[in-house]
């Protein structure tokens, strides 16, 4: 008899689990998509464009400085008035060179990911927490990020995405719709 009770107590905690399991609600947002539609990405976006493009010029700099140096030593030595004390003095100085510019590019590529991490820091923190409030506010227990999860397929009904973006003030003309993924 106390075989019969306990396994009538295990099934109705086990249809409990289930009933409570079935009940949760569940969505997914495109962080991807949040981020990308933000007026400050696209400002933070402009200002680490900014920078790359002045590194690329002062490296274009450097690249244009070694090759007249370069065509000068070439031109002397076909003169035959360079010196093989002054060709090796050359090709000291080419090396050299050659090394500051793969150091300059090192450093600048060193300056944009601290940038952009400094920038888009307070970015993903704000999306995140947005995403949280939205979720919490419309009931949701578990929400994915649908790039980070891998989901193939979900009913565009549990989509927060559109939800998020308008709470973090995107004109909600300019969220694209259709069903995502």
């Amino acid at each position: 008899m106390k075989v019969i009770q306990l396994l009538s107590i295990f099934a109705f905690c086990a249809s409990l689990t289930t009933l409570a399991q079935a009940q949760q609600k569940t969505g997914f947002v495109s962080t991807e998509a949040i981020i990308a539609l933000l007026p400050v990405t696209q400002k933070a976006n402009g200002e680490l464009a900014e920078m790359q493009t002045k590194f690329l010029e002062q490296g274009q700099l450097m690249q244009d400085e070694m090759k007249a140096k370069y065509d000068a030593l070439v031109a002397q030595n076909e003169a035959g008035t360079l010196s093989d004390n002054m060709k090796q003095l050359g090709q000291q100085e080419m090396s050299q060179l050659q090394q500051d510019l793969n150091a300059h590019s090192q450093q600048s590529q060193d300056a944009l990911v601290k940038r952009r991490t400094v920038l888009f820091k307070p970015i993903l923190n704000q999306v995140n927490e947005t995403i949280v409030k939205v979720s919490k506010e419309q009931g949701y227990d578990v929400v994915f990020d649908i790039q980070e999860a891998g989901i193939l397929y979900a009913k565009n009904d549990f989509n927060l995405t559109k939800a998020v973006l308008v709470d973090l003030g995107v004109d909600p003309e300019k969220i694209p719709t259709g069903e995502e993924k």
